[in-house]
């Protein structure tokens, strides 16, 4: 029996797009939101959710840290893929008779330059990229369009009406692979921490410093309010280098005395550029 892979929205979205390319031959489930697939994990309906984290000009996806943050799940891999953001509408529309756009957020930041340019446009932002092409083909109003993929073009019978909106020519989206159970699905050499630290001088500081002498190097670090406890941080670090459990836990117990709260999120191989 294959596995099922869960992930965000419907076939045609960019995560469909991961989950399809990190396991071929597995059957794809799509979920309405970022926590239903992580639940489905959890429940065992799914052996692994694919989740968006980070775009190359977006920034992070602050709805899967914050499931990380929440929920006992492990990240036990990674895939990057490139993402072409194409503007949709229903065969025979015109971009000067478009009035509203609909997409994710983080699509519509990826296209912000081409956005500005439209004058009386209304954009919306929706659940997911693929979500809103059907949209804009249920609707079948030529003045509703949709920032998706040129699969979801196809599979929701949508004509391109403006090619590669996105602002970086190089728009890549990193995706986590997530698990009820801590194994990496390949040899691993980069790990995943969040942490808190208290309000003494330096001590951030002094948990990179952890990590650095145990030899593993950072390679991002990002810092997000703590909801209801105003001006305290997490953050969160990815870590490159040998990750076998003895330099790890070294790592990890040197850098703890310096935090309110530590913790792994996963060790797993560092991704490659997957294909379009």
């Amino acid at each position: 029996m294959r596995a099922v892979i869960a992930y965000p929205g419907v076939e045609g979205s960019f995560s469909y797009g991961a989950a399809r390319s990190a396991f071929p031959d597995a059957q794809w489930k799509g979920y309405d939101t970022f926590e239903d697939a992580a639940r489905s994990v959890l429940e065992g309906k799914a052996r692994y959710a694919v989740l968006p984290i980070e775009n190359s000009s977006a920034g992070a996806v602050l709805t899967t840290y914050s499931i990380l943050e929440k929920e006992p799940l492990w990240i036990v891999g990674e895939c990057k893929q490139p993402v072409r953001h194409q503007l949709l509408g229903i065969p025979g529309s015109q971009l000067a008779g478009i009035r509203t756009i609909t997409s994710h957020p983080q699509a519509i930041s990826q296209c912000a330059a081409f956005l500005s340019s439209l004058q009386g446009v209304q954009i919306v932002p929706s659940g997911n990229t693929a979500l809103s092409a059907r949209e804009v083909a249920n609707r079948g109003d030529p003045a509703w369009a949709a920032i998706a993929s040129e699969e979801a073009a196809r599979i929701f019978g949508l004509s391109v009406i403006a090619e590669d909106i996105h602002t970086s020519k190089h728009n890549t989206t990193r995706f986590m692979i997530l698990s009820r159970y801590p194994i990496p699905l390949e040899t691993p050499n980069k790990a995943s921490v969040i942490f808190t630290v208290d309000n003494t001088v330096g001590a951030l500081v002094r948990v990179l410093d952890s990590f650095a002498r145990s030899g593993l190097n950072m390679t991002r670090i990002e810092s997000r309010p703590i909801p209801d406890t105003p001006f305290l941080y997490f953050f969160s670090g990815d870590f490159e280098g040998a990750m076998d459990k003895d330099h790890l836990e070294e790592a990890m117990d040197n850098a703890r005395p310096f935090t309110t709260q530590l913790r792994l999120l996963g060790i797993y191989a560092k991704a490659n550029m997957t294909d379009e």
